[in-house]
């Protein structure tokens, strides 16, 4: 009897790797969209720092008068007239402080996206539009609101 070269993998075998390469993907894949949740929920919270930061240095910029600062005072800004009174944000104050894509990832109406002047500080309130690359499908656990530092306690996400 002529032995057989036999080259290549039994089906019990193939089925054995499929197998545990679907237990592998069971385990995993609720860990990765929980860190993908996260990491929407903090680039909400950056992006709302970030505003308000860009605010805050263009104000100081408008009052040493733009000659005197690093850089002139955004037109952006000037525009916009930041004052005491709660105001929304536009999509040109968002881009001119460094958030891409804003009218496709933000909501813009007010009050979901505001700016107030709280004494010295400038407090931003952002929301997330659904869809967008902040949004996060489980609100459950996260609001889809973030607010800056500095905000006083009637700006809340709820």
């Amino acid at each position: 009897m002529k032995k057989l070269n036999r080259k290549g993998f039994t089906l019990i075998e193939l089925l054995a790797v499929i197998v545990i390469l679907a237990i592998v993907l069971v385990v995993t894949i609720p860990s990765v969209l929980t860190t993908m949740n996260d990491a929407r929920d903090k680039n909400l919270q950056n992006a709302a720092d970030t505003v308000a930061e860009w605010f805050t240095k263009q104000y100081e910029l408008a009052v040493l008068g733009s000659d005197l600062g690093s850089g002139n005072v955004s037109t952006a800004y000037t525009t916009f007239g930041l004052t005491a009174t709660q105001k929304p944000l536009t999509k040109e104050v968002l881009i001119a402080a460094g958030i891409a894509d804003a009218d496709t990832n933000l909501d813009l109406t007010e009050p979901k996206s505001i700016v107030v002047l709280n004494g010295t500080k400038v407090c931003v309130k952002l929301t997330a539009k659904s869809g967008g690359s902040f949004y996060n499908n489980d609100t459950t656990k996260y609001d889809n609101c973030k607010v800056s530092s500095g905000c006083p306690s009637t700006v809340t996400c709820g």
